[in-house]
């Protein structure tokens, strides 16, 4: 049984090397490779966040009872994360790499600062409050999408 914490953080890894890899393609001018990889670390993430909205937050709250705090903050987070994710898609499609970098920075900052908080604050947290629950088990109550 692996906790929320490790689960959840190595889902944070593995989202970054997918959107790095989508990074070099764009470097490499291979607008092709990039969008395949983008679309594939959005479904990754879609997924880790479908995970912390429908399963691990609900869960959390009922437990603590505290809505307004941390996992209100990372749902909001998840909607700029998303809406900067439109900018990167938006320089792919104009194949335009400057565009990209300045994209995939502002998005790489609010990630690293997003991921941080989750893993040493809100996981943490969540494991103590939900010792029931493994990351397996959140990841088998939500649908891949």
């Amino acid at each position: 049984m692996t906790s929320i914490s490790e689960f959840l953080a190595a889902d944070h890894y593995h989202g970054d090397e997918l959107f790095a890899a989508a990074a070099q393609d764009a470097e490499r001018g291979d607008w092709a490779g990039c969008r395949m990889r983008l679309d594939a670390f959005l479904g990754a993430l879609r997924y880790h966040m479908a995970i912390e909205e429908q399963a691990l937050f609900p869960a959390f709250e009922q437990a603590t009872g505290i809505t307004a705090g941390p996992t209100q903050v990372m749902r909001d987070e998840h909607q700029q994360l998303l809406a900067l994710l439109d900018d990167v898609a938006a320089a792919i499609a104009a194949h335009d790499a400057a565009r990209f970098g300045g994209a995939a920075q502002s998005f790489t900052t609010l990630m690293t600062s997003h991921s941080a908080k989750e893993e040493s604050v809100l996981y943490p947290m969540c494991d103590e409050v939900l010792p029931e629950l493994s990351g397996e088990k959140l990841a088998e109550m939500v649908s891949r999408p």
